[in-house]
């Protein structure tokens, strides 16, 4: 009952936050690049996990499948995820050896991923290192054939938390530049080995992607787009 309560506070919190933003976009070619191009039509999100809360709220109404940890904790994430209209797979990594349901999680994704829906994953979640991205995302992309999109959603003002990955919660009325990066295609026929450098090379891209997203609050903001990609596609 207290998790149901606290569930709705948090998605009427996020809400509020969301009707406050200016949100503009910029890379819509690089999607329709990557869904073109894509074995199923469409693509997958990568991202910060710094960047989780206006990252997720940027794309509501736009359905995702994401993944979400079964801990009672994350109750309230998964609601929130419903909320904005994405799915959740509820999967944890594996502790002390036991099977946590992480694999059966990531399985139940990449189906999803298969039937055409878009996806979206924090890289470097949910523990950390911080800004160092795992191989998750890239056997994703291997098995369902969407292509990884390096993703930003960047705040111009907000306050910044003490977690492992600097959380960043962006300021009411904020400007957020989001932008959709150069899709990152990923062979069926890659093997395991090069993954490494395919991390290094998402890193990169991801990095770049906020660093861009900083410079156009010094350009001019308002030429970039307002509406969100169901309204341009």
């Amino acid at each position: 009952m207290l998790n149901d309560l606290l569930a709705k506070f948090l998605w009427l919190f996020a809400a509020t936050l969301h009707a406050s933003y200016r949100y503009r976009y910029d890379g819509f070619e690089n999607i329709k690049k990557a869904q073109k191009q894509s074995k199923h039509g469409n693509y997958l999100y990568a991202l910060w996990h710094q960047q989780f809360l206006q990252g997720n709220l940027a794309q509501k109404d736009i359905p995702h499948v994401v993944m979400v940890s079964k801990s009672k904790d994350a109750d309230l994430i998964a609601y929130t995820c419903k909320k904005l209209g994405f799915t959740a797979c509820r999967g944890s990594s594996k502790k002390s050896g036991v099977n946590k349901g992480g694999k059966e999680a990531k399985q139940e994704m990449i189906n999803l991923l298969k039937s055409g829906i878009a996806g979206a994953v924090t890289v470097d979640g949910p523990k950390g290192p911080a800004r160092i991205p795992k191989a998750g995302i890239i056997d994703m992309a291997k098995k369902s054939g969407h292509p990884i999109i390096p993703y930003a959603a960047v705040p111009e003002k907000y306050w910044e938390f003490k977690s492992w990955d600097k959380f960043r919660l962006p300021k009411p009325f904020t400007r957020i530049m989001v932008i959709y990066g150069d899709p990152i295609f990923i062979p069926e026929e890659t093997d395991y080995e090069e993954f490494d450098s395919i991390k290094t090379k998402l890193k990169n891209a991801l990095d770049q992607a906020e660093e861009d997203c900083r410079t156009y609050f010094n350009e001019d903001f308002k030429r970039y787009s307002k509406h969100n990609f169901h309204k341009i596609f």
